[in-house]
C-alpha cells in the first residue's frame, strides 16, 4: 500500500515547523520532500516523515547546530544521538560559562585597575609569522594552532626569543566574512627562509597608542572602545596594522583573569 502524502501546508500544520523552515530545511538536506513537483514546484511529504519532524523540531529546540541534526536522521542510531546531544551539551555548558564570565565582568561596580592610554615607541622587531583570514570565533584557534608551529619552528632552528607572541590586525575591519590576521614571535634573527608556511619579517619602528588590558578576551571589546576614542581626541590613525602583545597570555597562566594584552594603534600625534 502506498503511503500517503501530504501537502507541504498540511505537513507543516502536522508537524508544527513553519513552511519557510521546511524549505530551508530541503535547501539543507534535511527532511527533504518525498517528492517535489517538476513544472510546480510543490513540495510533498510522506505521513512516515513526522517521525523524523519530530526529531528535527526536538533538536532545533535545543539549538543543535543543522548539520548534527543531518547526522541523526542520517545515522538511525541511538549512540550517535547519544555522542551529538553529549557534545552538544558540553558546547552550551561552555557557552554559558563563557557568558556568565562576561556578564561578571560587565556588571563590576569596583573601579578596574587599567593602564591608561598612552604613547609607546616600540623599536624594530625581526619576527617569524603565519597569516590568515580569520573570523568570527576562529581567532582563538589560529593563535593557539599558529603559536604552536611558531615556537616549534624556534626550538627546532634554535633561535633565541626576543619577546612576548603578539599579533597583527587590520585597522579597519571591511566587512563580517574574514579579516587577515598575521601571529608573529620576536626573534633576534632568523635565517631567510624559515620554513613552509612561515614567514620571516622586519617589522619597522613605530609609534603607537597604547592600553593595557587585562583579563579574558571576550571582553578586551572594551579597551579597544577606550583606545579608539583616545587616538580621536590626541592622535591620528595611520592605516598601520594594529599590534596586539600577548604579554600574558595561555601559556603563562590558566586563569583569564590574569592575561594582560597590550594594544597598540599605530598613529601620529595631533600638535
Amino acid at each position: 500500500m502506498t503511503e500517503p502524502l501530504m501537502s507541504i501546508g498540511t505537513f507543516s500544520r502536522a508537524s508544527s515547523i513553519s513552511i519557510k523552515a521546511l524549505r530551508a530545511y530541503h535547501a539543507q538536506g534535511i527532511l527533504e520532500p518525498a517528492i517535489v513537483d517538476d513544472e510546480t514546484g510543490f513540495r510533498n511529504y510522506h505521513v512516515g516523515q513526522l517521525a523524523d519532524a519530530a526529531v528535527v523540531r526536538r533538536l532545533r529546540d535545543l539549538d543543535v547546530p543543522l548539520a548534527a541534526i543531518r547526522d541523526v536522521l542520517a545515522a538511525r542510531d541511538p549512540e550517535v544521538t547519544r555522542r551529538v546531544l553529549t557534545e552538544h551539551t558540553a558546547r552550551m555548558r561552555s557557552e554559558l560559562e563563557r557568558a556568565e564570565r562576561i556578564v561578571s565582568e560587565l556588571s563590576r561596580t569596583e573601579p578596574v585597575h587599567e593602564t591608561p592610554a598612552r604613547i609607546v615607541q616600540l623599536a624594530p622587531q625581526t619576527v617569524i609569522a603565519v597569516s590568515g583570514v580569520v573570523s568570527g570565533d576562529g581567532f582563538s584557534s589560529f593563535l593557539q594552532q599558529s603559536y604552536a608551529a611558531l615556537f616549534a619552528r624556534i626550538e627546532t632552528l634554535g633561535l633565541r626569543v626576543a619577546g612576548p607572541p603578539a599579533g597583527l590586525y587590520a585597522p579597519e575591519i571591511l566587512d563580517d566574512t574574514g579579516e587577515p590576521a598575521t601571529a608573529y614571535v620576536p626573534v633576534e634573527d632568523a635565517p631567510t627562509n624559515v620554513g613552509e608556511g612561515l614567514l620571516r619579517l622586519e617589522l619597522p619602528a613605530v609609534t603607537v597608542a597604547a592600553l593595557t588590558h587585562r583579563g579574558g578576551y571576550d571582553s578586551i571589546g572594551e579597551r579597544y572602545e577606550a583606545l579608539g576614542a583616545w587616538v580621536a581626541h590626541h592622535a591620528r590613525p595611520t592605516g598601520a596594522p594594529v599590534r596586539e602583545i600577548y604579554a600574558v597570555g595561555p601559556t603563562e597562566t590558566a586563569d583569564p583573569a590574569d592575561y594582560r594584552t597590550d594594544i597598540c594603534w599605530p598613529v601620529e600625534l595631533v600638535s
